[in-house]
């Protein structure tokens, strides 16, 4: 068994001295997922059959063969949830809760032989009415991300994250963001751009190692583990952003409209509010601040 497979068969065991929050089973049964879903992306990731889509962005067998893994398997667990991704419509029951799909991530890197793609898993739950919550207030109140698992089969790491248990790596806790802040930028940290903003900013004006990993998901993984210290996003589909929102609301993370009013945005927002239309910013606190006055004079909105 090679060294990923055997890191991604023992993603679905906790970790020691773990005390299960709420949607422990729903965290769990994610993982055990996520697994599966990358052995089997594992095993075909050589032999694949990439064709464009209407946006000239590639699919492959491979996409839509573990999205209808992913969603079968979570409809006979959970029949009542809605279940929606990147490659399929909304299937599922009409409860409460959704779960978002992003099959492959990084279908770019996949097809060129980038070992940089991830397997996404999130769960969505509306916002309960009541406590005395008026039905207006209820009713703009975004669905809350509570369950997140990122699965990077390449490197045989898992990352996940659940409303009020913290965000891990494997069997590793992940420290809060506040431990990498700073207020300004060293020549050597990593900051990430996605294709859509480098496209749009100026990126002579971005401190640091500007990164393209070309999988979103991977970003907010490596994000939440100190690997990038800061993240710029523009075009991100909800299917990219569900699992991850649960890491950056578990390690603490600032979220940042590049626009005039320099918006703040939970990450229950940043997914409701996708796609991404604005340049946003993403990391510690202090960074994403000092990020936001190098670019704000050439903000494009």
């Amino acid at each position: 068994m090679t060294d990923s497979m055997s890191r991604i068969s023992r993603a679905g065991s906790q970790p020691p001295f773990y005390h299960p929050p709420a949607f422990a089973e729903e965290l769990a049964f994610a993982r055990q997922l996520a697994a599966q879903a990358s052995a089997v992306a594992l095993e075909r990731c050589r032999h694949l059959s990439p064709r464009e889509k209407a946006n000239r962005s590639f699919v492959t067998d491979l996409d839509l063969d573990v999205e209808r893994l992913l969603r079968d398997r979570l409809a006979a667990r959970f029949p009542e949830d809605a279940l929606t991704g990147e490659e399929h419509d909304r299937e599922g029951g009409d409860g409460p809760r959704r779960w978002s799909i992003d099959p492959i991530d990084g279908t770019g890197n996949l097809v060129h032989g980038l070992p940089l793609w991830a397997i996404s898993i999130g769960l969505l739950v509306e916002s309960p009415s009541g406590d005395g919550e008026s039905a207006a207030e209820s009713e703009s109140s975004p669905p809350h991300p509570v369950v997140g698992v990122i699965a990077i089969p390449p490197l045989g790491e898992t990352f996940w994250a659940v409303q009020g248990g913290g965000a891990w790596l494997d069997d590793q806790p992940l420290p809060p963001l506040a431990e990498w802040d700073a207020e300004s930028f060293h020549p050597q940290d990593n900051v990430s751009l996605s294709t859509n903003a480098l496209r749009r900013l100026d990126p002579r004006r971005v401190p640091g190692r500007i990164r393209d990993l070309g999988a979103a998901c991977v970003e907010l993984a490596f994000l939440a583990a100190g690997r990038l210290r800061a993240a710029v996003f523009l075009g991100e589909a909800e299917h990219d952003l569900a699992a991850g929102a649960v890491l950056l609301g578990e390690v603490g993370a600032s979220i940042r409209r590049l626009d005039a009013e320099g918006t703040r945005l939970t990450p229950a927002r940043l997914v409701a509010e996708t796609p991404v239309r604005i340049p946003t910013l993403l990391g510690p606190r202090g960074r994403v601040d000092a990020l936001f006055e190098r670019l704000d004079p050439y903000a494009t909105t």
